[in-house]
């Protein structure tokens, strides 16, 4: 069956042929685009946008000793692993507002008080557009991108902006 969008409102009617009124925008719509499924850089999989090194430090360690691993690799956050799974995720942001806008000093605070967790994750192959809607729901940047159950990768808000959306 063919799908029709109106081109007025995007209301999209699966149907043989185009309605005379939108029901959505009651316009009479005279030009209706043919809706064949296209596809849009939001319904490929995440793992195509991730990055695939994931910078990992041990959850007895320090929030300095994570600092310094985020400057020497240039990154926004370090996953916090407890036996090499990762259990948490420490951002720049946590630093600034868990650590330095608390004046604590970084290098006697634990990682396992200020991370972020229980970590939010989705799989490689959902679509972008799923990615999207978790980080905005949950109020998120980054996810950890599993491949079947394991940790592959990290997409951020960035990836998917400045690659799916360009």
């Amino acid at each position: 069956m063919a799908k029709w969008k109106c081109y007025r409102c995007g209301e999209v009617y699966e149907q043989e042929a185009p309605p005379d009124l939108c029901k959505n925008c009651n316009a009479q719509v005279s030009f209706w685009i043919d809706w064949t499924d296209a596809k849009t850089p939001l319904d490929d999989p995440v793992s195509k946008y991730m990055s695939q090194e994931l910078v990992t430090i041990d959850i007895n360690n320090n929030v300095w000793q994570a600092a310094k691993l985020m400057k020497e690799y240039k990154v926004g956050s370090v996953f916090v692993t407890q036996n090499d799974n990762p259990v948490g995720i420490l951002t720049e942001r946590d630093v600034l507002y868990k650590i330095v806008a608390e004046d604590l000093p970084s290098a006697h605070v634990l990682l396992r008080k200020v991370m972020s967790s229980p970590l939010v994750s989705i799989d490689g192959d959902s679509p972008a557009r799923k990615a999207i809607e978790l980080m905005r729901d949950k109020g998120f940047r980054r996810l950890l991108v599993t491949n079947k159950g394991k940790p592959s990768g990290l997409v951020t808000q960035d990836d998917l902006v400045s690659k799916a959306l360009a």
